[in-house]
């Protein structure tokens, strides 16, 4: 890239950044790739819970003193415990998990109030046979 052209390329990307649409890191001259533009206040950032969001869904838990553990297997503590209530799912695994009622998936979900996350059996959750219809796996 000759000198005039490099020129060039900054004051564009200058230009472009004062007008507030990108930002450009690095040198003026960039790399093989040209500038990179960098997320500024008027451009969202992307985050993995974002992509995580749309995969939010609400199940029903049935049964009484459903126990919602801290991790997916018997062994582990309880976190809480639950009667008949609406949970939000993020995801579902049947990986390093223990069976309960011959259901080797769980689901990671919260309280619809706010919680740190646990997992329940697929067991006690309406409509898994055996997994939660339209959940991501984890």
């Amino acid at each position: 890239m000759t000198s005039s052209m490099r020129n060039s390329v900054a004051l564009v990307a200058t230009t472009l950044a004062l007008a507030g649409s990108i930002a450009v890191a690095g040198p003026a001259h960039g790399d093989a790739r040209g500038p990179q533009p960098v997320p500024t206040a008027s451009s969202a950032p992307t985050h993995d819970s974002d992509a995580s969001a749309a995969a939010v869904k609400k199940i029903r838990i049935k049964g009484t003193h459903v126990a919602l553990r801290e991790c997916p297997r018997k062994s582990c503590g309880v976190a809480i415990r639950v009667s008949n209530a609406t949970l939000r799912a993020y995801c579902q695994t049947n990986r390093h998990t223990s069976k309960v009622a011959g259901n080797k998936w769980w689901t990671k979900v919260t309280l619809l109030s706010g919680s740190d996350p646990a997992w329940v059996s697929n067991h006690y959750v309406r409509g898994a046979a055996p997994k939660v219809p339209h959940l991501p796996d984890c």
